[in-house]
């Protein structure tokens, strides 16, 4: 699963090259990033939100009655999630001068750029229903332990975004047309493929589209109600991202593109650690507590994790030294300036703060919809997002638009401590078997290897080379932070998981 969604996290990055390097951090990239957020607000609650965490636990326990009945949960689920989803992204369409005036008020002062993110939205509005369902079918192919095919879809929806740049971009120029609008139609293409190229495999599973007059049946209705508490958190979130998005299109031109792309970069590792191994640890956790082995489910979890921190912890130090390289080395060439990858890495530094405690976030949120604990998430939740608007609002004027970055991290403290807090009496772990001795020793390890690193940093004139040796440079770097990690962490005495994380990644 990890490959996987390493190669599509590849992918994502030369496409965020692409859009950086054909368009800068320009007004144009803004409305298209402003235009994309919307649909993908409503994604967020049915592809990694409230549906999905609802839905797989459900799944499983019908799974395990009969052959039948998984196929009408599955039939169900999808023609009313279609429907849903369906007349959600109409609304979508039929809305978008309303959304933009609400959700970007700063562009109702330049009328091209307000009518070219209205009509990027109406492009995109659709793709709230593909990539919604593309996510039901990889929960459901997750759940018989197929992981890589549909871990590998967002690769496919990446490929037609750059496709789509490099091919509709002078066709556009030629007939005079907005260039940017061939990044969302990339995207509306890449969304249709993510669904239909899973569609052989549901099939070989012997699972049905074949529509039903019920289609509100008790299994589909539990799923429904167990989303309840998760609508709730949606609709603080759509709060907290307003008032971020509204503040980003009043820090100037570029801002929203900074940060953007700095949250690209930041998701790179997270999703190729934190997200997958969350959404691993959902089926095999979800299978372990419906069988009532608790110790086991236990088990699980806290294994995720220590996979989880053995990995992110380098990978954030290592981020927040090269900060700018990095920044340089994928986005700086074409229309994208010296002076945006400084405010990228800027971006970049804040978001990376964060990296093990989104990494915590993402393994530990979908235990409580197993345990039917639905509600502790939308309240913690609620009190961070608080924490990151009081802090945004705050500090905005004085620190400009890095701040959001900032209060993201803060938030995602408060929201962790919150969830660990709830999850201890439940799972009955112990303090200590999250702020163990083996997360100090990540630590270390990893300062161990970044100080070595940090003093031979400064001979390096690395924004003055050509592109090979930056990569040589960074890539050889890298190789050997990794490796005076992982020698740190055998010298400490954990041998059996550095040659166990070896052999996953085929090593050794």
């Amino acid at each position: 699963m990890a490959v996987a969604t390493l190669i599509s996290r590849i992918l994502g990055l030369f496409r965020e090259q692409l859009i950086a390097s054909y368009f800068g951090a320009s007004g144009l990239t803004d409305a298209f990033y402003v235009a994309y957020r919307i649909p993908n607000l409503l994604r967020d609650l049915f592809a990694e939100g409230a549906f999905s965490s609802a839905f797989i636990p459900i799944f499983t326990e019908e799974k395990n009655k009969s052959p039948e009945d998984v196929r009408k949960l599955f039939s169900r689920v999808f023609w009313s999630l279609v429907i849903i989803t369906g007349i959600l992204s109409f609304i979508i369409y039929s809305n978008a001068h309303l959304l933009i005036k609400t959700f970007a008020p700063e562009f109702l002062n330049q009328p091209e750029k307000f009518e070219l993110t209205v009509l990027m939205v109406k492009i995109l509005a659709p793709f709230l229903l593909f990539i919604c369902v593309a996510a039901l079918f990889m929960g459901v192919l997750n759940t018989y332990k197929i992981f890589f095919w549909p871990a590998l879809m967002p690769a496919v929806g990446n490929v037609a975004v750059i496709l789509s740049i490099i091919f509709l971009v002078p066709y556009m120029k030629s007939y005079q047309l907005p260039a940017i609008i061939s990044v969302p139609i990339g995207v509306i293409l890449g969304g249709f493929l993510q669904f239909t190229l899973m569609i052989p495999a549901l099939l070989k599973l012997n699972l049905n589209f074949r529509p039903s007059k019920n289609l509100l049946t008790k299994p589909v209705k539990r799923v429904y109600a167990k989303m309840g508490p998760g609508l709730l958190g949606f609709s603080i979130n759509q709060i907290n991202l307003l008032i971020n998005t509204i503040l980003a299109t009043g820090a100037g031109i570029g801002a929203i593109s900074w940060l953007n792309f700095g949250s690209r970069l930041f998701q790179f590792p997270n999703g190729i650690v934190s997200v997958s191994l969350g959404n691993s640890n959902l089926v095999h956790f979800a299978h372990k507590w419906k069988e009532n082995k608790t110790q086991e489910a236990l088990a699980v979890y806290l294994s995720t994790y220590k996979i989880m921190i053995f990995l992110i912890i380098p990978i954030t130090f290592f981020t927040l030294i090269f900060s700018e390289w990095i920044s340089c080395l994928v986005f700086e060439r074409g229309n994208f300036t010296r002076v945006d990858t400084f405010n990228t890495a800027k971006a970049l530094f804040y978001y990376s703060l964060s990296l093990p405690l989104y990494g915590l976030y993402k393994v530990t949120v979908p235990v409580f919809y197993t345990i039917d604990k639905e509600r502790v998430p939308v309240i913690s939740s609620f009190i961070s997002i608080f924490v990151n608007i009081i802090f945004a609002l705050t500090l905005i004027k004085s620190y400009g638009f890095v701040v959001l970055a900032m209060a993201s991290s803060i938030s995602i403290f408060v929201n962790c401590l919150i969830l660990l807090t709830s999850l201890k009496p439940i799972l009955k772990f112990r303090f200590l078997d999250i702020f163990s001795p083996f997360l100090f020793k990540t630590i270390g390890s990893s300062l161990l290897a970044c100080s070595l690193l940090f003093l031979g940093k400064s001979h390096f004139l690395f924004f003055e080379m050509i592109l090979l040796k930056k990569i040589f440079i960074l890539s050889s770097l890298s190789i050997v932070f990794f490796s005076m990690y992982f020698l740190f962490m055998f010298l400490m005495g954990e041998r059996e998981k550095v040659l166990y994380i070896l052999k996953k990644f085929k090593i050794m």
